[in-house]
């Protein structure tokens, strides 16, 4: 089995590493450029996984598309 982490590990843990987050923060952070994966598909898979966590009270929206980390996620980002 491989040992990959998650989308939503890798998501908390750009949030604690970064004062908030927001598409370009993580493309930047994950090296994904445009070429591999188009707007569309980034947006439906982190994207989709960033607004759940948001949902699930991990993340907190600052703005539109912009987050910050939550002390519940970082609580959950330890146990990972």
């Amino acid at each position: 089995m491989a040992n990959t982490k998650t989308w939503s590990a890798r998501i908390l843990n750009a949030a604690s590493k970064e004062n908030t987050i927001d598409n370009r923060t993580l493309r930047v952070r994950f090296r994904i450029p445009k070429t591999e994966m188009c707007q569309e598909a980034f947006n439906n898979s982190i994207g989709r996984t960033a607004r759940s966590l948001n949902e699930n009270k991990m993340l907190k929206r600052v703005e539109r598309g912009v987050y910050k980390i939550t002390k519940k996620g970082e609580k959950a980002l330890s146990r990972m």
